[in-house]
């Protein structure tokens, strides 16, 4: 069984201040999420984080501090559900639990897609109707990285 961990990117300044919407950063509050996800996620024993380029996305996957490999790719930034589920096709099949970093709409219909005909009630719960910065959604799948067959939201939380 393998596991991928689908993450908003934590709370971010409303405007980029002249360096665009790739260039907003984390806020307080945001730099403090990553830190709450980083010890949710610490017993899932991630073994690589992706997260979008741009920079919310990437402060929040760096202040997880999970001590794993973190591969920024300009292909989550605003990606859809297909262009996320394209970069989730490249990981290695070794890899059984991956954490993933990018931007509402496309994490949250990626949640919604892969969530099953059985997702953990709690967890849908929690994602239906909102999915705000710094929510993380678990899949577990029993397929490859390129078709995740069998797929299942088995936990949600807040960080």
């Amino acid at each position: 069984m393998k596991r991928v961990y689908l993450i908003r990117h934590g709370d971010a300044e409303f405007m980029g201040r002249g360096r665009g919407d790739h260039g907003r950063v984390l806020t307080l509050q945001g730099r403090e999420q990553a830190r709450r996800l980083g010890a949710l996620l610490a017993p899932a024993r991630v073994q690589v984080v992706l997260a979008s380029t741009a920079d919310r996305a990437r402060e929040t996957a760096e202040g997880m501090r999970l001590g794993v490999r973190l591969v920024l790719e300009d292909r989550l930034y605003n990606a859809g559900t297909f262009g996320l589920m394209r970069v989730l096709a490249t990981l290695d099949e070794a890899v059984d639990a991956a954490a993933l970093v990018a931007h509402a709409p496309g994490v949250p219909s990626l949640v919604d897609e892969l969530a099953g005909d059985d997702p953990d009630p709690d967890a849908a719960a929690l994602v239906r109707y909102s999915y705000p910065t710094a929510t993380v959604a678990g899949i577990e799948f029993s397929g490859t990285w390129t078709d995740l067959e069998g797929s299942r939201l088995f936990w949600a939380d807040r960080g």
